[in-house]
C-alpha cells in the first residue's frame, strides 16, 4: 500500500522513476527519514543533475577514496552504525585527505581543530590526526553518534554535524513552536513571547545554548509531536533566518542523493569495480615504526613511490615521524610482508650535521632547512634558543630538498656576472645584491660570494 502511495506522488510531482526504489526508501529508513521525502523535488534535482555528470565526476571522486573507502567503511561496521554515513566524508572532502575549508577544517571529515582535540584527535608540531584515514573515520563517528543521542535522528545529526548541535536544537525549537501556534493560536500569550524573546537573543549572541535547551525542553513539551524533515527544510518566504541554512538544507539533500545515485543500477553497471561495494578489506596497513623513521627510507626499502607512501601517510606534517615517540606510518598491504623482513629500527629520518656560523638562529636555520625552530630543538634536546659559533647541531631533511648555500669565487680573466650565475645554477642579480655592487662592473682576482643551491635525497 505504501508503495502504491509512493507511486501515486511519482504521478503527482513529476518525480523521475529512478529515484523510487526499495534501496532508496531503505536509505531514508537507515538515516530515520520519512519515506515521503522519495517525493522531495529539490532532492530529485540534484540526483538528476548528478546522474548526467557521474561518470566523469563521481568515479572520479570514487577513485580518489579507492584507499580510504574500506578503512571508513569497516570503522563504521564495527561501530554499528547506519554504512550510508560514509557519505558524509564523501560530502565533507569527496575522500582527500588534503582537503581544507576557509574555517580551517581539515582532512577526511573536515574537523576544525577544537572538536577534532575534544573527540581524541592530536594536533602537533610533527602530527595532524584529521589527516589519518582510521583516527580520523573513528573521531567522527564518535561525533555522530554524540549528535544522534542528542537529537534522537540520524539526519538530524548529519545537519549538526554540518551546521552545528546548537542550530539544530534552535530548529527544532522554533519550528515546533510554529506548529503549536498554528493551532493554538498563541500571538497574545505571554508565555510564548517569553520564549521567543530567549531564542531571539540566543540568536543575537545575547543568551547562551543552556537557555536555548531549557526553551527546547518547555516546547518538546508543549508539542511532543516529532517534526520532520521536510518541514525543518521548508522555505519560510519573508524570514530572514530560515529553520536552516542554505548551507545545511542542500548539505543533506546532496548526501541523501549521493546514496541515490551510487544505488542506482546504471551507475553499478556503468562501473563494474564499483567501489562503494568493495567490501571493508583496504589495501593499506598500518605499522608501527620508531622514532624519527623516514619515509624516504621506508620508500626505498619497500621500493615505492616516495610521494605515494607520502600522500598515504598524511597525517605526518614532516617527511619522518615524531622524534621523541614511537609511532606508525601506512604501507601498501601487498608489501607488508617484506616490511616485516627488511625493516630494522636502527633507521631514522635523513639528518645532516650543521655547524652553527656567526649571525645564526634556530629560525634562520630552521627556515634553510624548510622545517621549524621546534624541530631542531626536539631533534638536539635543546632547553633554550640560545646558540654558540661552531656548536654542531642535528638537522632532520625532508625528502629532495634544496638547500640554499654561498660559496666564495674569485673572479677569472673573461668573467662577467651573467657568465658566473649560469655556472652556480643562479640569478646574477642575486649575486650583486649579495655582494653589493652598484653595477655590473667586476675585476679579475676579486673575490665574491655566489647564492647556491644543493638538492638532498
Amino acid at each position: 500500500m505504501r508503495f502504491l502511495i509512493i507511486f501515486i506522488f511519482l504521478k503527482l510531482f513529476a518525480i523521475t522513476t529512478d529515484s523510487i526504489s526499495s534501496k532508496n526508501l531503505e536509505v531514508l529508513n537507515s538515516l530515520n527519514i520519512d519515506t515521503s521525502f522519495i517525493r522531495d523535488k529539490y532532492t530529485n534535482n540534484l540526483y538528476n543533475s548528478y546522474s548526467k555528470k557521474r561518470k566523469r565526476y563521481f568515479l572520479n571522486i570514487l577513485e580518489n577514496g579507492y584507499s580510504y573507502i574500506p578503512l571508513i567503511k569497516n570503522e563504521i561496521k564495527k561501530a554499528k552504525i547506519p554504512s550510508n554515513l560514509v557519505f558524509v566524508a564523501m560530502a565533507e572532502s569527496y575522500f582527500s585527505s588534503r582537503a581544507k575549508s576557509n574555517k580551517k577544517a581539515i582532512g577526511l571529515w573536515q574537523f576544525i581543530p577544537a572538536t577534532a582535540k575534544h573527540f581524541g584527535l592530536k594536533i602537533d608540531e610533527y602530527i595532524d590526526e584529521r589527516k589519518d584515514p582510521i583516527k580520523s573515520t573513528i573521531a567522527a563517528i564518535k561525533y555522530l553518534s554524540y549528535l544522534k543521542k542528542k537529537t534522537g535522528k540520524w539526519y538530524l545529526a548529519i545537519m549538526a554535524y554540518n551546521c552545528g548541535e546548537a542550530r539544530i536544537i534552535e530548529a527544532i525549537t522554533r519550528a515546533k513552536l510554529d506548529k503549536y501556534c498554528q493551532i493554538h493560536h498563541c500571538k497574545k500569550d505571554k508565555n510564548i513571547k517569553k520564549l521567543r524573546k530567549i531564542i531571539k537573543n540566543y540568536q543575537y549572541y545575547n543568551g547562551t545554548f543552556a537557555s536555548l535547551y531549557r526553551v527546547y525542553l518547555k516546547v518538546n513539551k508543549l508539542y511532543p509531536k516529532e517534526i520532520s524533515l521536510t518541514e525543518l527544510l521548508r522555505f519560510q518566504p519573508g524570514i530572514k533566518r530560515q529553520y536552516l541554512p542554505k548551507e545545511t538544507r542542500k548539505y543533506i539533500r546532496k548526501i541523501i542523493a549521493m546514496n541515490f545515485l551510487l544505488n542506482s543500477n546504471e551507475f553499478v553497471q556503468y562501473h563494474n569495480h564499483y567501489l562503494l561495494n568493495r567490501g571493508n578489506i583496504s589495501n593499506l596497513v598500518k605499522v608501527d615504526v620508531p622514532a624519527g623513521t623516514s619515509l624516504g627510507y621506508i620508500a626505498k626499502l619497500l621500493k615505492i613511490d616516495y610521494q605515494t607512501l607520502k600522500n598515504n601517510n598524511m597525517h605526518l606534517k614532516y617527511g619522518f615521524t615524531p622524534p621523541k615517540e614511537a609511532s606508525y606510518i601506512y604501507i601498501p598491504y601487498k608489501k607488508l610482508a617484506n616490511f616485516r623482513v627488511n625493516f630494522t629500527n636502527k633507521k631514522i629520518a635523513k639528518k645532516i650535521i650543521y655547524k652553527v656560523k656567526k649571525g645564526d638562529s634556530l629560525a634562520g636555520i630552521a627556515k634553510k632547512f624548510h622545517i621549524t625552530y621546534k624541530v631542531i630543538k626536539d631533534f638536539n634536546n635543546l632547553h633554550s634558543n640560545w646558540l654558540k659559533i661552531n656548536q654542531k647541531l642535528v638537522i632532520p631533511i625532508k625528502h629532495n630538498i634544496k638547500i640554499e648555500k654561498k660559496v666564495v669565487y674569485k673572479v677569472k680573466k673573461g668573467d662577467n656576472l651573467q657568465y658566473i650565475a649560469k655556472k652556480f645554477h643562479t640569478k646574477y642579480s642575486q649575486i650583486k645584491k649579495l655582494n653589493k655592487l652598484k653595477n655590473d662592473t667586476i675585476y679579475q682576482n676579486q673575490t665574491l660570494i655566489i647564492p647556491t643551491y644543493e638538492y638532498i635525497n
